[in-house]
């Protein structure tokens, strides 16, 4: 592992389930100073007291022997060399892509930014929210010019919670920044944690922003698919278990996805609607994906209608409580 000579102090804002890893394979180096940062005070006594509040083992074992540098306190991200933003970007009630939580933590970074600095955003945006959300905020904040003074980088987090195989150290990142020249020092930074995987440069912000969105919507197109031949297939009558696991025996060109009762996690339901509001801006209607988030959307409903049939079938039907809550008959 190699530390940078202009890279000393690195502040990670947000803890949950990307920025608390991520604090911690830092801290593990042992090669920069580290300050964990989240305005949840709980959550900062929690990690103080050794208590893990996010689902991964490796940050449990770590805090069970060691005390991780964190805090609620702004004052704290003072005389940092890199700031990386791991907080949540959720979508509204209408679908609309919710920037609010990163705005607020990239103007809080801003307040603290210097010349020669970092900023990485790893929460998932469309492509062009670098540059058309973030810049115009650090610029009037900070004074300074990004991509002349400081860098504004983006390395789309690749977390999946709970997962013991594939984690912050072994997972492959994309990594691309407003000015290619600043980009392989902050990406020779996270080679110095991301030690088991390939940190790959890419030319510019879009490409880095686009990378997780095309990931997590080719998973919910995918499983849009097989949860529409779920219904099809229970039309016709055919076991469709049986039936993927015949055609994954090809041995190229085929990639099996399972049906279930909707889509779970924390953005597969959620990056698909970053690409459709973003591309709408642009003038482009992006059916297929609209298509596939009816069909996942929908599946819940679906699945529940297809319990009652079968508790219907063996006596044991469902009755409607105030409120449209279900409860059984036993």
């Amino acid at each position: 592992m190699n530390k940078s000579k202009k890279i000393k102090k690195v502040a990670v804002i947000g803890l949950g389930y990307v920025g608390l890893p991520a604090t911690v394979a830092i801290s593990k180096t042992n090669l920069y100073e580290v300050i964990g940062f989240d305005v949840d005070k709980n959550k900062i006594n929690k990690i103080k007291s050794g208590i893990n509040p996010v689902e991964d083992k490796d940050v449990s074992l770590y805090l069970r022997d060691n005390k991780l540098n964190v805090s609620s306190l702004e004052e704290k991200l003072a005389d940092n060399d890199v700031f990386i933003i791991c907080v949540p970007t959720p979508v509204d009630e209408d679908y609309e892509p919710n920037y609010s939580i990163v705005e607020k933590a990239v103007a809080l970074v801003s307040k603290y930014v210097k010349k020669g600095n970092h900023i990485v955003l790893e929460s998932t945006v469309n492509p062009g929210t670098c540059e058309e959300r973030l810049i115009p905020i650090i610029e009037k904040i900070s004074g300074l010019k990004v991509g002349k003074d400081i860098n504004l980088a983006h390395c789309p987090e690749r977390i999946n919670p709970g997962d013991p195989r594939w984690t912050v150290y072994n997972i492959n990142r994309n990594i691309g920044s407003i000015n290619k020249k600043f980009n392989k020092e902050i990406a020779d930074f996270y080679r110095s944690f991301v030690i088991d995987a390939k940190v790959n440069e890419v030319n510019c912000l879009k490409v880095a922003e686009a990378t997780k969105i095309v990931e997590n919507t080719f998973r919910d197109i995918n499983i849009a698919y097989v949860n529409e031949l779920a219904m099809s297939f229970d039309a016709m009558g055919i076991d469709l278990k049986e039936t993927i696991e015949a055609a994954s025996n090809k041995p190229f060109a085929f990639m099996p996805h399972w049906p279930g009762c909707g889509v779970g996690g924390h953005c597969i339901a959620v990056d698909p609607y970053y690409l459709i509001k973003r591309a709408a801006l642009s003038g482009f209607d992006h059916r297929f994906l609209k298509i596939a988030r009816e069909i996942n959307n929908g599946m819940p409903q679906y699945t529940v209608d297809k319990l009652i049939k079968e508790m219907e079938k063996i006596k044991m039907p469902l009755k409607k409580n105030q409120g449209n809550s279900f409860r059984f008959d036993l």
